[in-house]
């Protein structure tokens, strides 16, 4: 039982933790109304406040970015394949190397170089991809009162593989410019990622390409007794025209942290539209240092 002066100094730490919370809260608050326009932050309130309440994040996702970039000075190798299938007789394979570096605090830059093998009626393709160069900027970062981070991402594909008939639409052999908007949404053991993109795509001679809007939801969840960790991910596209050309995927998968600095993760998932694959299969390992 605690009586006297050790009661009293507990009682004082109580109210000290919750004036700290209090005020985290306000400042939070206030971040958010001058640095976030009015419909955004109703979007986004109305959209995490209906999500699980717990957290974690790893890497593991197809499509989904998280809005928290790596810290200044680290790095993280990604490294992976997935494989697709469109119809019977055609399917495709991506073998994609990510590097992340950490160039100041809330500022990381992104280099991935895919290679593309491709199987169409017999047909059989393998080039180099298109090359991809990312960068994130996070322009609020979570908080213990109010844990969401909001990104935003410059995202440049360089035409490298040139113009290949077989990978259409997507090497066009022309430059494609994406914007896209990240928020990060961390609970005790759950973290919800949304992203939302809209991609200039570069028209080839004599060929009006429709621009695309791409969008994802990712979960994560993990254990506290355990390396493991379950992810889902639902993403899906459209032209921005009348065409009926829409993807959507979902795909469920884990990861798993051999050690501090290394992670493995695998996933599948089935297209839910036409023009979706039929299936997709990935699996990668993530090398993180500093």
């Amino acid at each position: 039982m605690i009586s006297g002066p050790e009661k009293k100094e507990d009682t004082l730490n109580y109210l000290t933790k919750i004036t700290i919370v209090r005020r985290i809260s306000r400042v939070t608050l206030d971040i958010i109304k001058k640095n976030v326009p009015g419909w955004i932050s109703l979007t986004v309130f109305l959209f995490f406040i209906f999500l699980p309440v717990y957290a974690f994040a790893q890497r593991p996702f197809l499509v989904t970015e998280s809005a928290v970039p790596i810290d200044r000075g680290a790095y993280r190798l990604e490294t992976g394949v997935v494989a697709n299938r469109y119809a019977p007789g055609s399917r495709g394979m991506t073998f994609n190397t990510s590097l992340r570096y950490g160039l100041i605090q809330n500022l990381e830059i992104d280099f991935e170089l895919p290679y593309l093998f491709f199987e169409d009626k017999g047909r059989h393709v393998d080039h180099v991809g298109d090359i991809l160069l990312k960068t994130k900027v996070r322009f609020l970062k979570g908080r213990v009162a109010n844990p969401l981070s909001l990104a935003g991402m410059l995202v440049i594909k360089f035409p490298s593989a040139g113009k290949k008939d077989i990978f259409l639409p997507e090497a066009t052999g022309e430059a494609d410019v994406g914007l896209w908007a990240v928020a990060t949404k961390e609970f005790d053991l759950t973290t919800a990622h949304i992203n939302f993109g809209y991609i200039l795509i570069g028209n080839p001679a004599f060929d009006d390409r429709a621009d695309q809007i791409q969008y994802s939801l990712g979960l994560e969840h993990g254990y506290w007794d355990s390396n493991s960790v379950l992810f889902g991910e639902l993403s899906g596209s459209s032209d921005n025209d009348d065409s009926p050309n829409d993807t959507l995927v979902a795909a469920v998968g884990f990861s798993y942290e051999v050690d501090l600095d290394l992670f493995l993760d695998a996933s599948a998932g089935l297209g839910l539209t036409n023009d979706s694959p039929d299936y997709v299969f990935s699996g990668g390992l993530t090398y993180y240092t500093h």
